[in-house]
């Protein structure tokens, strides 16, 4: 019987086809499962419940929100506690429309007007709502049904705190690993056919062929073999169609399965590397296994393959980086020190190209960086 690594098991969650139903205690128990560290934290915070909320004695004490239909113009908003209307959201919201995507506005009834409701959360979607009804059918707002979910008090400060904290820390926002399983499970369950989306996938083939798998430190398997964690400007990015392209991710994929190393992707490698190898890619610069093999046998040859801050690498380049600095802003280094040395790309970058060039046959991209930097030939490694 073959043993599954931790990237094997969880790969194996994008490979299904269609919707997996599964109830709340089967997704509990797969969860931790998964992510045995989550135990005990369990155990504690329920313990920590218990002890902060003692005023609840059972189940029924604790009163929870209930959903009604209200007509729009029922619907009223303090002005003290919603936030100033964000027309370009007015706007964006009308550009995007789907009726699946009307969330319930968040509700509480007042005691000096007990006929309407005000929304102390979703004041843009009523008002895009209105705006459908008004704007574009035409109808009186009191013909137009919406979703409110109204909340059991009238306690203004009470309410303003849970606006605070659900529009912050108590509400989870979506990081890059959770758009990225959305879409490769698009993908593969629902037949999505979003450009963006089948370039997710693709990358996830390329991860699950390579013993890679994409993760956030919240899920608590960041120190696991092939845990890839650095999401941002690698296999994701803000604006999707600035992504890089899915080759970028064959040559890391490819980099990583000959390094052969039993640890977690450090994030200055997947970095340095992603940058490297798109600068490749920009530059029509073939990128083969003899490419990659060489490029493996260079890094190990030179550095051990450690591209972590406190490794060779970064202190080589600093090294460089000082150099260059003194001799190009003497005046600012005797006042002030070094400046804009960071181990990031820009530093980085100038000096793993010249190093390559040096020491190996391989064709190096061209880069120079927005702070001058060049690497003296004396400062590399012989």
């Amino acid at each position: 019987m073959t043993t599954l690594n931790h990237a094997d098991k969880v790969n194996r969650q994008y490979n299904q086809t269609q919707s997996n139903f599964v109830t709340l205690q089967e997704r509990l128990n797969e969860s931790l499962a998964l992510n045995p560290v989550f135990k005990n934290m369990l155990i504690g915070v329920v313990d920590e419940f218990k002890r902060r909320n003692k005023q609840w004695k059972k189940l029924s004490d604790i009163a929870l929100c209930t959903s009604v239909d209200a007509t729009l113009d029922q619907i009223l908003i303090d002005t003290t506690m919603q936030r100033q209307l964000n027309f370009r959201h007015i706007v964006n919201i009308l550009s995007t429309f789907k009726n699946t995507m009307v969330m319930p506005i968040q509700v509480y009834v007042d005691p000096d007007y007990p006929d309407k409701y005000i929304a102390w959360d979703g004041q843009h979607t009523a008002v895009a709502l209105y705006i459908i009804a008004t704007k574009v059918f035409g109808v009186r707002v009191a013909q137009m049904m919406v979703p409110v979910v109204v909340y059991p008090t009238a306690e203004k400060l009470e309410i303003r705190r849970n606006f605070i904290l659900l529009n912050g820390d108590a509400k989870e926002p979506l990081d890059f690993i959770d758009t990225y399983k959305q879409m490769v499970f698009g993908v593969r369950v629902d037949g999505a056919d979003d450009d963006a989306w089948n370039k997710a996938n693709q990358k996830q083939v390329f991860f699950e062929q390579a013993g890679l798998f994409a993760t956030n430190s919240k899920f608590g398997d960041e120190t696991e073999p092939g845990a890839f964690t650095l999401l941002a400007d690698t296999l994701m990015t803000k604006n999707l169609a600035k992504a890089k392209d899915p080759v970028v991710t064959k040559y890391f994929a490819g980099y990583w399965s000959m390094l052969n190393a039993e640890r977690p992707v450090q994030a200055k490698e997947a970095r340095q590397l992603y940058e490297y190898f798109d600068a490749c890619h920009q530059q029509g610069i073939t990128v083969d296994t003899d490419y990659i093999r060489e490029l493996v046998g260079f890094t190990k040859d030179f550095f051990e393959a450690d591209f972590s801050e406190t490794g060779s690498f970064w202190d080589k380049v600093k090294m460089s980086y000082t150099r260059w600095y003194q001799s190009a802003n003497p005046e600012s280094y005797a006042e002030h020190g070094l400046k804009g040395f960071a181990t990031e790309w820009r530093c980085g970058g100038p000096f793993i190209i010249a190093q390559i060039k040096k020491s190996t046959n391989l064709k190096t991209p061209k880069y120079d960086p927005n702070n001058g930097y060049t690497v003296k030939a004396e400062d590399l490694w012989d």
